[in-house]
């Protein structure tokens, strides 16, 4: 079970990680990306060496004078344990206004003696507006070696030509081992409204285990359906003794488990 393998291996990891002392050493450096972006909302991921808690503050201007104070702040990442004890932080940032500049910065507070880390602010705008396209629910297979998959972990998936990625979670709606990406919430770059897909198109998958580490693939998107597909080839993710070990490579894809709504897509 994924309690005995990721949980498993965060406590052998508890005994071999040399902590840093201050927030700011415990931010995995560069793991930042804007996800999720819509007229409405955004959300902020990023990764930390050990257990830790997240959020973000937003504000209208560039020195973070004027807070806005009708935005909503929701950490996702205690509702997906154990998202946060393997540091996988995200926080969605709600009730904005669409095509609006907002500047952002994370704080990050670490479970096992509070010290906090705030980020340097980062500027993001808000998509023009949402239309209805008829894109896919694509399922991506995940392989853990050294442990079994599990909630807690993130895909992150990226477009050319789509202004930002969008994420899933592990086994969020879905069997353990996968992910589901609803690719009608990808926004184009040139028009900032939603982008049509019609197959072809090239889409990059990372799975963001926090200091586990991450792995990408990279996929073809079939013809459109309007409805759920499975892709081809898994994002496979080597666990090797301790945080320095962790590799990530593409792999081909396992069968799928049963007991949800799009459980029959997998098998």
């Amino acid at each position: 079970m994924f309690k005995r393998g990721v949980l498993g291996l965060l406590l052998m990891l508890g005994v071999g990680m040399t902590l840093c002392g201050t927030g700011h050493g415990a931010v995995i450096e560069g793991s930042l990306v804007v996800t999720d972006v819509t007229p409405v909302m955004f959300s902020v991921v990023w990764g930390t060496q050990e257990p830790a808690r997240g959020s973000v503050s937003v504000f209208f201007d560039a020195e973070g004078t004027k807070p806005v104070t009708g935005a909503v702040i929701k950490p996702q990442s205690p509702e997906h344990p154990p998202a946060e004890e393997i540091g996988v932080m995200k926080v969605d940032v709600m009730g904005l206004r669409p095509d609006t500049e907002y500047f952002f910065r994370t704080q990050t507070t670490l479970k096992r003696n509070n010290a906090v880390h705030e980020s340097s602010l980062t500027p993001v705008r808000t998509e023009k507006a949402s239309v209805i396209v008829r894109n896919d629910v694509l399922v991506q297979k995940v392989d853990i070696v050294g442990s079994d998959p599990g909630p807690g972990m993130l895909v992150i998936a990226s477009l050319e030509a789509a202004s930002h990625p969008i994420t899933g979670w592990m086994a969020d709606g879905v069997p353990e081992g996968w992910a589901a990406i609803d690719t009608n919430n990808f926004y184009s770059k040139q028009t900032r409204v939603n982008l049509e897909l019609f197959g072809g198109e090239v889409i990059t998958l990372k799975l963001f285990a926090g200091f586990l580490g991450s792995a990408e693939t990279v996929e073809t998107i079939p013809a459109e359906t309007g409805g759920i597909q499975k892709l081809s080839r898994a994002v496979s993710l080597t666990v090797s003794g301790g945080a320095e070990g962790v590799t990530g490579a593409a792999g081909a894809s396992g069968g799928g488990g049963g007991g949800c709504f799009i459980s029959s897509i997998m098998e």
